[in-house]
């Protein structure tokens, strides 16, 4: 018996192939996460006048000094929201792609049909695992941006200061470089799930109880679930190949431990039922609303939280 499928794949470009008038294709432009992503790249543009402000909020409520390092923390969160923001600009953009890729209306040539479809079949999973990857980014540093507007409270900050395991952080001092300065989110962690709600009670301020709550809901969130679990696949362990082969990741010698014997077998060329791009660009799709929706609902909230100490988000007439 002689098989034949294709078992290597390489193309030069994603670019993706034009309909007939000469345009990309989309189904879905999900214009309110590219509004709210680009909302919040414009924040990062006050941080400076927001530093200045909150250091006049400090003294108009004649808060103890020195000022330098909250002033320099609410800099520092008005940049990591505009990062956060270009994350969900780039995530957005690649599931837009992954969109054009499957449009019925993009050229096939007949004669290349089937490589035409394995690559595009590539791609598409390509690109939602690139979506993929700078929302579990924005992710992150949604998460960090709440525990630094922890920070700007002195008790909330002995609490989580305290725990040992926050210690190489050196105080999260504003602009570190620390790896340790930036815990990594993922669901069940303590830090978020115990750590923060201590450190809310401790500096009893609603506001920050409020935004806590809110990070906890995406922790506990199913689509978050997903996106995490299918990046530990596709980053530490075996990412399924995306096109046919025979090399199964059950192996192919079985044992009966009861009798000793052991089968071989010699399986046809097949795809890995996993790297199916309709469920990768599925994960990609609830991810990518997942994160806005968080985005969407922090965004209000955080003036609240610098502003319940005597700092500022949203800066207006400023003198210098």
């Amino acid at each position: 018996m002689t098989e034949q499928w294709t078992s290597a794949l390489s193309f030069s470009s994603f670019s993706v192939p034009l309909r007939p008038d000469g345009t990309p294709a989309t189904t879905d432009p999900r214009r309110s996460i590219e509004d709210l992503a680009m909302r919040w790249q414009s924040h990062s543009g006050r941080g400076a006048t927001a530093g200045w402000a909150s250091d006049a909020a400090l003294r108009k409520a004649a808060v103890p000094g020195p000022y330098g390092a909250l002033v320099n923390r609410v800099v520092e969160i008005h940049g990591l929201a505009g990062s956060i923001g270009e994350q969900l600009t780039l995530a957005w953009a690649a599931e837009q792609d992954a969109q054009r890729f499957q449009s019925p209306e993009i050229e096939r040539p007949a004669e290349h049909l089937e490589t035409t479809l394995a690559a595009q079949r590539m791609a598409v999973r390509a690109l939602c695992e690139m979506s993929s990857h700078f929302l579990l980014g924005a992710v992150h540093s949604l998460a960090n941006l709440v525990l630094r507007v922890l920070l700007c409270d002195a008790q909330a900050a002995a609490v989580i200061n305290a725990q040992k395991v926050n210690r190489p952080a050196r105080d999260f001092e504003p602009a570190s470089s620390q790896r340790a300065a930036w815990p990594t989110f993922s669901p069940g962690a303590e830090l978020w799930s115990r750590v923060l709600p201590e450190a809310t009670q401790a500096s009893g301020l609603q506001p920050h109880a409020t935004l806590v709550a809110r990070l906890l809901k995406l922790q506990q969130d199913p689509r978050f679930d997903a996106l995490d679990t299918r990046r530990g696949m596709d980053y530490h362990r075996h990412r399924p190949q995306s096109l046919d082969h025979r090399s199964p990741s059950s192996g192919i010698v079985s044992t009966d431990m009861a009798t000793g014997t052991s089968t071989m077998r010699m399986p046809i060329a097949c795809t890995d039922a996993r790297s199916d791009e309709q469920v990768v660009h599925r994960i990609c799709i609830d991810a990518l609303n997942c994160v806005a929706e968080v985005m969407d609902d922090m965004e209000p909230l955080l003036a609240d939280a610098l502003s319940a100490c005597h700092l500022v988000w949203r800066p207006g007439s400023v003198r210098f």
